[in-house]
């Protein structure tokens, strides 16, 4: 019964070990596509900020018009937003359902509205008040990764803890050595009991 019971306790172990690392995983494509393609996102962004006219002449001159370079920025903003960030609305849902909120909720209406502005100015910008029609692709796309980042490094740290604990496990001793009536016997840790004497050898 004592093996079946660690036998049973290992296979626990290696089950979580398993969900632990493909949640890792998981975690790793979906911070390499939100950092990648944010990172395209931020820079096509920065380029009227940065270079000013000579930003805008080059814009008009790669993608025709002011539109074009927005639906540049909607498809490479897409991916990000309901694939590497498909996990916040998940479990934004869950809490909604539960009747309460959480930072999912937060990252998930947030990224929406950046988002959904963006949109809305890409596909209606005409409609916009001279001076409003600006796309936010970028932030949305930011934030996801940067909350990515944070899980996956969370997610590591968790990963590398529960090895370190079940390595340590792993040195506890399984017998014990008792003094009775002068004679040394070797018994199974679980059968110590309080008042007994133990020998315990160096490097024991």
């Amino acid at each position: 019964p004592e093996d079946e019971a660690e036998a049973e306790g290992e296979t626990l172990r290696d089950r979580e070990r398993e969900a632990r690392e493909s949640e890792l995983n998981q975690l790793r494509r979906e911070l390499l596509v939100a950092g990648g393609l944010g990172t395209l996102l931020l820079l096509l962004a920065m380029v009227p900020m940065l270079f000013g006219q000579r930003g805008m002449m080059w814009i008009m001159d790669t993608f025709g018009s002011m539109q074009n370079y927005w639906l540049v920025q909607l498809a490479l903003a897409t991916p990000v937003q309901f694939y590497a960030g498909r996990r916040f609305y998940v479990h934004a849902w869950k809490a909604a359902r539960h009747r309460t909120t959480d930072m999912n909720t937060l990252v998930a209406l947030g990224t929406s509205a950046a988002y959904g502005y963006s949109l809305a100015v890409t596909l209606f910008g005409r409609f916009f008040p001279a001076g409003t029609a600006e796309v936010y692709y970028e932030t949305a796309a930011v934030i996801i990764a940067l909350i990515l980042l944070g899980r996956y490094l969370e997610a590591r740290a968790k990963g590398q803890t529960s090895e370190a604990i079940r390595k340590l496990m792993g040195l506890r001793a399984k017998t014990a050595l008792l003094v009775r009536g002068g004679q040394e016997v070797e018994v199974p840790v679980d059968e110590v009991q309080i008042g007994d004497r133990l020998l315990v050898r160096p490097g024991a």
